[in-house]
């Protein structure tokens, strides 16, 4: 039986909103609620085929669009990074880069140019050194890389307290972002585009084999290593709980 532990329940319960109305049906609790939704994300099941001790599938799945649509994921995902700062220290710099999955039912996916034209979304995430992931973010797979640089910019804003290096793949290697990011504190080391002009020198950013090695560590999570929902939003909260899970295991508190 998957369930979160209590180490990680006491960081985060206070962001799991409570019913306060007397009216209506006892709520279920709200830790065995975000065990089943935990229990989808690692196994990729149907949300019919939930086991009962979790409670009621439509329940389950009702709480989880609940909060999905009130950003309660996005606010456990803080939590982590908060607890994985004072386990392991401020970031000293970024690396960024995406991965695509298959999504067959999204209605928010595009076309994969590099998997025959199927329907598939694109994850984007931002980690440190440490491989703590400060953002994630989601989109259709036809959009490029470089759409997804101020998004992920704001949410790594607060953690930007001096000029620091962010590290990426060549989809951002243009003048324009540079300039962007420099007026954020951050400077856009990014491998060369060779494409642009091929006498520059070719530049490979140290490091960035790291978000490589998260991505694969998410894939274990078959909930989000295929896009099996329909919305946005719910394939969202599931990732950010995919890394708000993965922040509090290099914090130690997840087991």
């Amino acid at each position: 039986m998957l369930m979160i532990s209590d180490n990680v329940w006491n960081e985060i319960k206070n962001v799991i909103p409570e019913k306060k109305s007397k009216n209506g049906r006892p709520q279920s609790d709200p830790k065995v609620v975000l065990s089943g939704i935990f229990y989808i994300m690692v196994t990729g099941a149907q949300w019919g085929k939930l086991p009962s001790y979790y409670g009621p599938a439509s329940t389950v799945h009702g709480r989880f669009m609940i909060w999905a649509r009130l950003g309660i994921f996005e606010q456990i995902m803080k939590c982590s990074i908060e607890s994985a700062i004072e386990h392991l220290g401020y970031p000293e710099s970024f690396f960024s880069d995406t991965s695509s999955a298959k999504a067959p039912f999204a209605k928010f996916g595009g076309k994969n140019p590099t998997d025959r034209a199927k329907n598939g979304v694109k994850k984007s995430i931002v980690i440190d050194w440490n491989r703590v992931i400060f953002s994630v973010l989601i989109d259709a797979a036809n959009v490029h890389d470089s759409k997804l640089l101020i998004p992920h910019v704001k949410n790594i804003k607060k953690f930007v307290d001096r000029p620091k290096v962010m590290s990426t793949d060549s989809a951002w290697d243009v003048t324009h972002l540079r300039n962007k990011l420099a007026k954020e504190n951050l400077a856009l080391y990014a491998a060369t585009n060779v494409r642009r002009n091929k006498l520059r020198p070719k530049l490979r950013p140290g490091g960035r084999w790291k978000v490589e090695q998260v991505f694969g560590i998410q894939q274990w999570n078959r909930g989000i290593k295929f896009c099996w929902t329909k919305t946005k939003e719910s394939f969202l909260a599931l990732c950010q709980l995919a890394s708000a899970v993965h922040n509090f295991k290099l914090a130690g508190v997840f087991g």
